[in-house]
Formats: structure tokens, C-alpha cells, sequence
């Protein structure tokens, strides 16, 4: 296994504790207690969302999806995303999601790709994304990032989040 490679597999583990963490019921800490801290520090995006663009079942409680979303990263620089994910529904208003997708700034000169996974509790998304970019730009800072978030839903199944780069 190369270094980046390794390095990668270390950061997705990360994610995945992380993930397991938060959906057991610490939306308070990472919301109000890590977001407040020096650790995280000013969120990296704001984002809206929720046009799912494709959508079918691929098997029990399983089911694929395609969107697009909108944001500001840094307040000032917008971009659009567009991604992929399958969502599996584990009971109780319970839904565990896997995907990945292209972050593209809106002039179309930078790009980073992300996967992701997150976890839905019945009221919010909770989770990380690893980003990674060839950008020396703008985007050059999402290059092996960590990113955990948190994503609200409206009753129409639009969303709004708040990103923040783990450091």
C-alpha cells in the first residue's frame, strides 16, 4: 500500500468513528461543544440543497440517489456540488448514507472530489467528508480534508448545512 493510499485509509477510519460516534446521540457535542472550539474554528461552507435529481430502489430498505446543491466556501467563493449515494434506511427513522460527488466553483476553474457518509437521525444529517484536489487555488485547502457537518431538512426535503474542516 502506497502513502497516500495509507494516509487516505486512516482519514476515511476517522470518518467512520466519527460517524459511529455521532449517531449514537452526540449532536449536542458536535454541534454546540467541538463547533465552538479553536479545533474547528469558522465553519468552510454554507450550504443549501436538497434537488435530488435521480432516485430508485436498489434493493430492501436501499435506495440510490443523484443531487445538486449550492454554497459559499470562505463566504465569498460560491460553488456548486453534484454527487451520487445510496441511503439504507435501519428502522426507527434511522438512515445511514455513502456516496461521493464533484465540488466545482461556479467560473468552473477549480474542482475537488469528496466522498462521504453521513447518518440521518429524523430531524438532521450528521457526517464527514474526505475532499481531495489538484487546485493550488482557491480549492488548494480542501486537499486531503476532513470535513464534518451538519445538515438540516425542511418538510419539502430541502436542506442547509454548515461544513467544518477538521484541523
Amino acid at each position: 500500500m502506497n502513502r497516500k493510499s495509507f494516509a487516505i485509509s486512516i482519514t476515511v477510519g476517522i470518518a467512520v468513528v466519527l460517524l459511529l460516534f455521532v449517531g449514537t446521540g452526540a449532536t449536542t457535542i458536535l454541534s454546540t461543544t467541538y463547533a465552538q472550539t479553536a479545533t474547528l474554528g469558522e465553519p468552510i461552507f454554507v450550504e443549501k440543497g436538497g434537488d435530488i435529481t435521480f432516485q430508485r430502489e436498489i434493493g430492501p430498505n436501499m435506495t440510490q440517489y443523484t443531487f445538486t446543491s449550492n454554497g459559499t466556501m470562505f463566504g465569498n467563493i460560491e460553488y456548486s456540488k453534484t454527487g451520487e449515494y445510496v441511503a439504507v434506511s435501519k428502522g426507527n427513522n434511522t438512515i445511514f448514507d455513502q456516496g461521493k460527488g464533484v465540488l466545482t466553483t461556479n467560473d468552473g476553474s477549480e474542482t475537488a472530489n469528496y466522498t462521504f457518509i453521513e447518518v440521518f437521525n429524523g430531524t438532521a444529517y450528521q457526517g464527514a467528508s474526505v475532499y481531495s484536489t489538484n487546485s493550488t487555488g482557491e480549492l488548494s485547502i480542501l486537499n486531503n480534508a476532513l470535513v464534518i457537518y451538519k445538515l438540516e431538512e425542511d418538510e419539502s426535503g430541502n436542506y442547509s448545512g454548515t461544513q467544518w474542516i477538521w484541523k
